[in-house]
């Protein structure tokens, strides 16, 4: 099942006729599997784009899911997508398949592409297929009121002290034996244990799993399911938690709103080199091409430049609660929000610590979805490892 999603088709095809000279506008169809309010900021960032070129008319179709996406996508249609928003370790295999544009000729072309300056901007890494997006980054949040009473008075700047937090911040409310509240949450979610090994060696990362299986074992951590976590940190169930950039949006509006209890702070992961830098793990969507018709391309590729402009990418970064894809973006959403603020820190960390992997050189969300799942239930780390490695 798919829905559409912004401007009708119909009233584009309409518009369409009283396009500049009364050429008809090209008519570029736009697929993504966006949760509604980001689908929602994406239509009006379609609209915006078609106000300044009105030669151009994007037609949205939203998937209630990547899988029915991407698995459309495989298939030969007749009319299939122009763009197609998508997560960014599907593009090597759909390039392979040959059903996405090689975007290197458009973006080093001389008159339409992007200056080396521009590349240099972007956040790494850039596909052959695509151009980052919407991104997103592992966080640590933490309550501060409780963290003054296990002894600290930041967040935790290394695994040792999150161990320690998590001994005692789990609470037997009830002196059943069994904490109820929890030293830290996760998400039970792929990008987590993506953030959590990244910029490991292997060792390195088994070391780390063993430590978080045995927080996991003596229930003073818990994995749960994104909303629930999330719900569980507001509610004041845990110390700390671990969770997407996007969380923090949702924080602001709770403070704003009155219905905060606690003063909250942020903090990026421990630097696994313990060069006391900020790493900042990320994750998100691309754009890509997907249309074979050369006038077709053309039209696509004008969008994703405009995109990429960085006042654009303040706005579609205010509106889907993500990271900038542009450093100049961040730069300037550090100065708007000012450099103290958590938005201000968190601009901070894109800049100076955002990494994530080439998606040909890291596992699938199934793959470390299942993992997730053998660390919970107490399988051998080794074992999970090797799964995460095998083809």
């Amino acid at each position: 099942m798919r829905w559409t999603q912004g401007v009708g088709l119909l009233a584009l095809m309409a518009a369409a006729a009283c396009a500049p000279l009364g050429r008809p506008a090209r008519l570029l169809v736009l697929w993504h599997a966006l949760d509604p309010e980001r689908g929602a900021a994406l239509a009006r960032l379609t609209e915006a784009f078609m106000a300044r070129h009105p030669d151009v008319a994007i037609y949205i179709e939203t998937f209630p899911g990547s899988s029915e996406l991407l698995r459309r996508l495989h298939q030969p249609s007749e009319r299939g997508p122009d763009l197609v928003l998508i997560p960014s370790e599907a593009v090597p295999a759909l390039v392979q398949a040959g059903r996405l544009t090689p975007l290197r000729p458009w973006m080093e072309d001389p008159v339409r592409g992007l200056s080396a300056a521009e590349r240099q901007d972007l956040l790494p890494p850039t596909t052959a297929g695509s151009l980052p997006f919407l991104r997103e980054g592992l966080v640590l949040y933490a309550d501060t009121d409780r963290l003054l009473e296990s002894g600290l008075e930041q967040p935790p700047g290394d695994w040792e002290a999150i161990r320690q937090v998590c001994l005692r911040g789990a609470l037997d409310l009830n002196g059943d034996g069994i904490p109820d509240t929890a030293g830290w949450m996760a998400p039970r979610a792929a990008w987590t244990l993506q953030g959590w090994l990244a910029g490991r060696s292997e060792a390195e990362a088994q070391a780390l799993l063993e430590a978080v299986q045995g927080m996991l074992r003596v229930g003073c951590a818990r994995l749960a399911d994104p909303p629930q976590a999330l719900r569980a940190f507001l509610e004041g169930e845990t110390v700390l938690l671990f969770g997407s950039s996007r969380w923090l949006f949702t924080l602001e509006r709770e403070s704003e709103a009155g219905r905060l209890r606690f003063r909250p702070a942020l903090a990026p992961l421990p630097d696994p080199g313990m060069r006391g830098r900020p790493i900042l793990p990320g994750w998100g969507w691309d754009l890509a091409i997907a249309a074979t018709d050369p006038g077709q391309q053309a039209a696509a590729w004008s969008f994703i430049r405009w995109t990429l402009d960085p006042e654009v990418q303040v706005r579609w970064a205010q509106e889907a609660q993500a990271l900038p894809v542009r450093r100049t973006a961040a730069v300037r959403l550090q100065q708007l929000a000012g450099p103290d603020s958590l938005v201000g820190q968190l601009m901070k960390w894109v800049l100076e610590g955002y990494q994530e992997e080439p998606a040909d050189q890291r596992p699938a969300a199934p793959r470390l979805e299942e993992a997730l799942r053998l660390l919970e239930s107490g399988t051998a780390v080794s074992i999970l490892l090797d799964r995460l490695r095998s083809p």
